[in-house]
């Protein structure tokens, strides 16, 4: 855990609900009041966490627990359910479902529930405020991996998977492989354009294509899909539907397929047996830098797996490290 505190950013990423990404939270908040006090955590999140009860499943939350001095991204909504001292830093003017989101710092120990901003530009300003409360605060964006577009925007990220993924290891080996294929995707060489549009198609030129569902935004795309077609660049969510659309086009195959970042690829390993069959080259704007892989061994039903044995055969995917959630707990 070390590593990460030589970061400026992170993003903790969770594969589903249960994965361990708020208990590994209140880790790294432990590990900074023992082992660096100096460096200050600045925590917010994509969606609501810290409540203690899951507002979907009804299930048992960890929550979070912070120390003095840690600075608060979060919704006015939620300030009352936050039982720390607090001094209020920043009303921002980004909103979220609960409210304008408030900068403060905690003045005592104590829990806090956070919901932040649902947009990268809006994460992007959070974080901006908090620099300039605290330049050199370690910035820690808590969040489900359906949500983490945002991700690209921090230094490094942590992958939180395990159990409550699937009761097969191998299912929970096959959709942490993806997700780390994703999310490791290489940086594009192409220079990109810079209008708007949903998605571009690059013969010789970038021309823009428009398309309001998936369906009919592949369709829109075949259009201009040529022998001459050397990428195309797919701003938003690249899913099953899209590809499946235009893999029905002869001439989408052996060019380069650019994403925004790794989340965006929302595919199944099907389709991604089927778009390496073609040839197709997928790229992103902005790598992403997992620094560890975190694995839950448990769910909240008392399932467990024989926690050795999966993450050995996680290790034997990536040269990332991969660590036992229930290790971390018992060795803290």
């Amino acid at each position: 855990m070390e590593r990460l505190f030589h970061l400026s950013s992170l993003a903790i990423m969770g594969m589903g609900k249960n994965t361990g990404k708020t208990s590994f939270l209140n880790l790294i908040i432990e590990e900074a009041r023992v082992h660096h006090r100096d460096r200050t955590l600045a925590l917010t999140s994509i969606g609501r966490d810290g409540e203690e009860r899951d507002l979907v499943t009804r299930g048992e939350k960890p929550k979070i627990y912070v120390s003095e001095g840690t600075l608060i991204a979060t919704s006015e909504g939620l300030l009352s359910r936050c039982d720390v001292t607090r001094e209020i830093m920043e009303s921002t003017p980004i909103f979220s479902a609960m409210g304008r989101i408030i900068i403060f710092r905690a003045r005592s120990d104590g829990f806090v529930e956070i919901a932040g901003p649902s947009r990268s530009s809006d994460l992007l300003e959070i974080e901006k405020s908090m620099r300039r409360i605290q330049e050199d605060c370690l910035f820690i964006v808590d969040g489900a991996l359906s949500r983490m577009s945002f991700s690209t925007r921090t230094e490094g990220a942590v992958l939180c998977t395990g159990v409550s993924v699937s009761q097969s290891q191998d299912k929970i080996l096959e959709k942490t492989r993806n997700a780390l294929s994703a999310l490791t995707l290489p940086k594009t060489a192409h220079q990109l354009p810079e209008e708007e549009g949903r998605a571009f198609v690059k013969s010789g030129n970038w021309k823009s294509v428009h398309g309001e569902l998936a369906l009919s935004l592949g369709k829109e795309m075949r259009k201009d899909l040529s022998e001459n077609t050397e990428a195309i660049y797919i701003k938003g969510a690249a899913t099953d539907q899209l590809f499946a659309e235009l893999l029905a086009d002869e001439h989408f195959r052996n060019l380069d397929v650019i994403l925004g970042d790794g989340t965006r690829l929302l595919i199944s390993s099907e389709m991604m047996e089927r778009l390496s069959r073609r040839k197709l080259s997928l790229q992103v704007v902005e790598k992403i830098r997992v620094e560890e892989i975190i694995v839950n061994p448990y769910d909240q039903g008392g399932f467990e797996v024989d926690i050795e044995r999966l993450m050995e055969r996680i290790q034997k995917e990536t040269e990332i490290p991969v660590k036992s959630l229930r290790v971390l707990k018992e060795g803290k």
